[in-house]
């Protein structure tokens, strides 16, 4: 697993910061056939500040669905 750094629109703030993935599990999801198995990534959203805080995103941790992660390396939440 790579430790790439990469940018998310934070959902909080709606500012683009950096953020990394933590770890990989999979999940299971009911589709349109049956159960799957989707790969999910637990992304870690680096410490940021909206105003003169710091955002309310800071330091958290999102899981997203693997495949929504682009080849850019941007993810919009």
């Amino acid at each position: 697993m790579k430790d790439d750094k990469m940018k998310i629109l934070c959902k909080w703030c709606n500012v683009p910061t950096h953020c990394h993935i933590v770890s990989e599990e999979i999940a299971e999801h009911q589709g349109a056939y049956g159960i799957d198995d989707v790969k999910m990534a637990k992304i870690k959203i680096h410490r940021h500040f909206k105003g003169g805080n710091y955002c309310k995103g800071t330091d958290r941790i999102i899981t997203v669905p693997k495949n929504k992660i682009s080849e850019d390396k941007i993810y919009y939440h």
